[in-house]
């Protein structure tokens, strides 16, 4: 029998967010680059992304050196 990896639903969470707030972000810039923004709102909300996504990414890397990211099946 074989054991199967499986990631945590934490993990899981975390990786879906990690995803979603890249969308964001992506959207975010595009909005700034059309001419957007003319208020400077959508630049603060990159910048706040921009901070926020290198923390997940490190909790996610923890989550995984750690061990405690995949259950075994």
């Amino acid at each position: 029998m074989s054991q199967r990896p499986i990631l945590s639903s934490r993990v899981e969470a975390d990786i879906m967010q990690i995803a979603a707030l890249h969308g964001l972000l992506d959207f975010a810039i595009s909005e700034c680059l059309g001419g957007n923004d003319a208020d400077g709102t959508i630049l603060e909300g990159a910048v706040v992304l921009t901070r926020h996504i290198p923390r997940k990414f490190r909790h996610l890397t923890n989550a995984f050196l750690s061990g405690n990211a995949v259950k075994r099946d």
